[in-house]
């Protein structure tokens, strides 16, 4: 069976546009086909630690991978990037996020789909709206527009030139 899968793809190391166009192939290669790109963004850092702006891009990528394996794939593909996970908000040369898997919710110790902060970052919210805005969260049951009009961040979310 094969499942609607969104990442988000996020940086602020490096040449980090060059390094979402290195993830691209990978991700296909390892996940799934990419069927959709947002444009990129480029945000404000969120967290206690200052660092530079983040550039952010959300994909919808078609998978017949478990969310598990998908996981997996992911964090092999953020460290063949030099991503290393040593502290919450740092500075990363490439972070991958499952945000949404088809309508499926699940709540494991290390992994949590729905992604539980999307409602709060309009740097996920503005990229969801751009390629899905009539995809309804599972949980709350609101829109992709719905949640950005109701979204309290105040961050500047920018389309990178």
């Amino acid at each position: 069976m094969i499942n609607q899968l969104f990442l988000s793809l996020g940086g602020n190391l490096g040449n980090t546009r060059e390094i979402f166009e290195g993830a691209y192939p990978l991700i296909e290669k390892k996940i799934g086909k990419i069927s959709v790109y947002s444009s990129i963004y480029q945000t404000e850092a969120w967290g206690p630690i200052p660092q530079a702006d983040f550039l952010n891009q959300v994909i919808l990528v078609s998978t017949s991978l478990a969310p598990q394996a998908c996981l997996t794939e992911m964090l092999a593909i953020e460290k063949e990037f030099g991503r290393e996970r040593k502290e919450r908000w740092g500075p990363r040369t490439l972070d991958l996020d499952i945000l949404y898997y088809s309508d499926v919710v699940i709540a494991e110790a290390d992994l949590t789909i729905p992604h539980p902060r999307i409602a709060e970052r309009k740097f996920i919210l503005t990229p969801l709206v751009e390629i899905a805005p009539s995809f309804q969260d599972p949980l709350s049951r609101k829109t992709m527009l719905e949640l950005v009009d109701a979204c309290t961040d105040t961050s500047n979310v920018n389309r990178f030139a």
